[in-house]
């Protein structure tokens, strides 16, 4: 798991600022909840606090009776009783029970979906499948005879099966007779009845019985996905003919074609570019005399998150030694954080605004500090500071955002210092060595992540819970740099987002700069600087 350095200070001191609060029994009150839970293979992970209960989705090969446990974490103050369990039966739902000074259970229950299809030339849409009666029907186009018909992939049990063969009427001149053979994909066959496939799984056979009928259907838009500048869309013209897409403004008269469509079967497909921000479009087929209907789409909007020039920030009382400093107008949209509401009260804010070495109007100083015991990176997120938490802090990570753009563009500066500042256990708790580290240069890290998260992302550096890049099944782009290398003065950078899902739709970005790229571990160069300014999200 690769985590990213957002903020981290903490001090003995922060202990005392404890949010544990005494009930009527003069116990701490305690959350009994599970913060985080992974097993191999492993989907996702519903988490419900409210029903103290975890859903899992596993892969299918994972053998549900034998569940390697990857990592379970609970809150502050509690564990598991017992300790981890190596394995669990997934099989029927488990108990976990969380203790303190009292007890909580918690149920794990788990599911495993089979991936089924069927694949075949000038298929029209997905095949149906009826896996408790073993059947499926295929569509194909009314132009597609069913003597021949392209088989290009058959899956119809769980991981771990095989088609090994295929049964049906084929003929031979004037006459007909049932023939079975092996199957190897891509293969050709005699469709004109109902065809048997033999699927071996887990040492049985299953017999699946597959029909393919012809389908007739008329030029139309299927889908179209709309971006900012440009739309994914998607069509049908029935296979013969020559087909084209054409696009138009609403409200205009003059259609204007697509160059480079991919024709593909009975499909039609282009990426359509050079659109305006939240327009209003208009796309059809046409397949020689033929059209279909206009379908109307509307481009989203070209959005940048407030403030990211970092002209905008609030003190309240800028002249204080120890000035609190926010990222933001007192009566502005609070978008961006940075740690300075834990550590401004020990060493003052690690992240500060410039007015003398600029781009334009202001930016951000980050720098790295220590005091005391503890070592602060200088950063800037979209989020929010929370509270000092224990020995930790928590913060919520993401600002509202639902556009998808496709590169972050900005400047950085950046004067690095030796590591010369480590923390060996939380260092070898993320798989690194302390003494190979110390002495190297420090990094700087710049981070853009767009996730379809329910809510923004809860940080809490305590327990350990950030944010998984590699593994969250909820981040839908990411982009990231880090460098060693001082610069001479501002250098501008374009960071191009790596889409995961091309269809779904952003609910929070974050966007994070930091001046030691291992902060969340307490480690980094005390004295490097880092600079950021006028960020922007590029569309084209």
């Amino acid at each position: 798991m690769r985590h990213f350095s957002i903020l981290i200070f903490l001090t003995a001191a922060s202990c005392l600022t404890s949010c544990l609060f005494e009930n009527d029994m003069s116990y701490p009150r305690v959350d009994m909840d599970i913060v985080s839970f992974e097993v191999e293979g492993q989907v996702s992970a519903n988490i419900d606090t409210d029903r103290r209960h975890i859903d899992v989705v596993l892969g299918e090969e994972v053998d549900m009776s034998h569940v390697k446990v990857i990592s379970i974490e609970t809150g502050e103050g509690t564990s598991l009783k017992g300790g981890m369990p190596e394995y669990l039966d997934l099989r029927e739902e488990v108990s976990l029970t969380v203790e303190a000074y009292v007890e909580a259970v918690w149920t794990v229950s788990a599911s495993q979906p089979v991936e089924r299809y069927i694949k075949v030339g000038n298929q029209i849409g997905e095949a149906e499948i009826d896996a408790a009666t073993r059947s499926a029907t295929v569509y194909v186009s009314s132009s597609q005879s069913l003597k021949t018909v392209l088989f290009n992939d058959v899956k119809l049990e769980p991981y771990g099966s095989e088609v090994i063969s295929t049964t049906g009427t084929v003929t031979f001149g004037t006459s007909t007779r049932e023939e079975t053979v092996p199957c190897s994909f891509p293969m050709t066959l005699e469709c004109v009845s109902l065809r048997n496939f033999t699927v071996a799984y887990e040492d049985k056979l299953y017999e699946w019985v597959v029909r393919v009928l012809q389908k007739e259907i008329s030029v139309q838009v299927t889908s179209v996905n709309s971006w900012a500048t440009h739309a994914y869309v998607a069509g049908m013209f029935g296979g013969e003919g020559n087909p084209r897409l054409e696009y138009r403004m609403s409200g205009t008269q003059e259609w204007t074609p697509v160059d480079e469509a991919i024709i593909e079967g009975v499909g039609i497909s282009a990426d359509i570019k050079d659109l305006s921000p939240e327009t209003l479009y208009e796309v059809r087929v046409v397949c020689d005399e033929n059209e279909s209907a206009p379908y109307e789409f509307e481009t989203e909007e070209a959005a940048q998150i407030p403030n990211m020039n970092f002209d905008s920030w609030y003190a309240a009382d800028p002249s204080a030694a120890k000035a609190v400093w926010y990222p933001y107008d007192k009566a502005g949209i609070h978008a961006w954080d940075s740690a300075n509401p834990g550590a401004a009260a020990f060493i003052g804010s690690s992240t500060t605004p410039e007015t003398g070495f600029v781009v334009s109007g202001k930016a951000a100083r980050l720098e790295s500090k220590y005091a005391v015991i503890a070592f602060a990176a200088g950063n800037i997120y979209t989020g929010n500071f929370g509270r000092i938490a224990g020995i930790g802090a928590e913060l919520d990570w993401g600002y509202g955002f639902s556009s998808r753009p496709k590169a972050l563009k900005g400047y950085y500066s950046y004067s690095p210092k030796p590591i010369d500042r480590t923390d060996g256990a939380k260092l070898t708790a993320g798989g690194m060595d302390a003494d190979k580290l110390k002495g190297t240069m420090d990094r700087c890290q710049i981070l853009v992540i767009l996730a379809d998260w329910p809510g923004p992302f809860h940080v809490n550096t305590n327990t350990g819970q950030f944010v998984d890049v590699e593994n969250d099944e909820h981040i839908i782009a990411y982009a990231m740099m880090e460098s060693d290398k001082a610069t001479d003065g501002y250098e501008e950078f374009t960071l191009e987002l790596e889409y995961r899902d091309n269809v779904r739709k952003p609910t929070f970005a974050v966007i994070s700069a930091c001046a030691s790229y291992l902060g969340d571990y307490f480690t980094g160069g005390v004295g490097s600087v880092m600079y950021v300014d006028e960020f922007e999200f590029l569309y084209q």
